[in-house]
């Protein structure tokens, strides 16, 4: 009796262990049918405010070679969110922008692959396709241009962490923290700017060239500044 117990033993433990297994064979499943891609960066989970890491984001920066089917995205967004989970406790948002190869000098991801408390979403943004055609044809051409306006650069808001980017060409991008960019264009008349969205319309904006920075009248939040980096 004795031997039939430790028998029966053995192969309950066997079952167990094969059993234990499994999920390492699905998660390299996933791995090998996953579309190729290059991680250009990681944005940790990180606060600006007050210099202390916070776990409820992080963003990851891919490059593709061309567009992909929003199947295969859904591949890489499920890919990416079981990382985050498992790179950082507690995890509750992830953020992957998904570049076509050769464009991330114009800061217009292909796609963004959101994941919010269980909620999940793929946006699109038929415009960045036509941003690979520039891209092949002068792929240095923004990092050659001269600073002609003093406005151009990169803004930073630690209120909100919203962000302006203003090019010399006169275009711009306004991108709401783990969102999708918003293209504009815009002119400046002494410390006055304004920016003219496609879909949403005229905005002004304060310009201080001293303190390098840009002051907005939100509805919601009231003035915010955002500084130069």
């Amino acid at each position: 009796m004795k031997k039939v117990l430790f028998a029966f033993a053995t192969l309950l433990m066997v079952a167990c262990g094969n059993k234990i297994q499994r999920p390492e064979v699905e998660e390299e499943y996933d791995s090998i049918n996953l579309p190729e891609y290059k991680l250009v960066d990681l944005e940790d989970p990180f606060d600006p405010s007050d210099g202390h890491t916070y776990p409820g984001k992080n963003v990851y920066t891919i490059e593709i070679d061309h567009p992909i089917q929003k199947d295969s995205l859904k591949l890489i967004q499920d890919y990416f969110i079981k990382k985050g989970k498992k790179d950082f406790s507690r995890i509750n948002k992830v953020t992957v922008h998904a570049y076509l190869k050769g464009t991330t000098i114009y800061r217009l991801p292909y796609a963004s692959l959101i994941y919010i408390d269980g909620y999940k979403e793929i946006l699109i943004n038929e415009e960045a396709k036509d941003i690979e055609v520039l891209a092949k044809e002068n792929p240095s051409n923004e990092k050659n241009q001269a600073v002609a306006d003093p406005t151009v650069g990169i803004y930073f808001c630690n209120r909100t962490h919203d962000t302006y980017e203003f090019k010399s060409d006169k275009t711009g991008l306004f991108t709401i923290q783990g969102g999708n960019p918003s293209p504009f264009t815009w002119k400046r008349s002494g410390n006055n700017i304004t920016i003219k969205y496609k879909d949403f319309g005229e905005q002004k904006l304060k310009f201080d060239q001293k303190s390098k920075t840009l002051t907005e009248k939100s509805e919601s939040f009231g003035t915010l500044v955002f500084n130069k980096k």
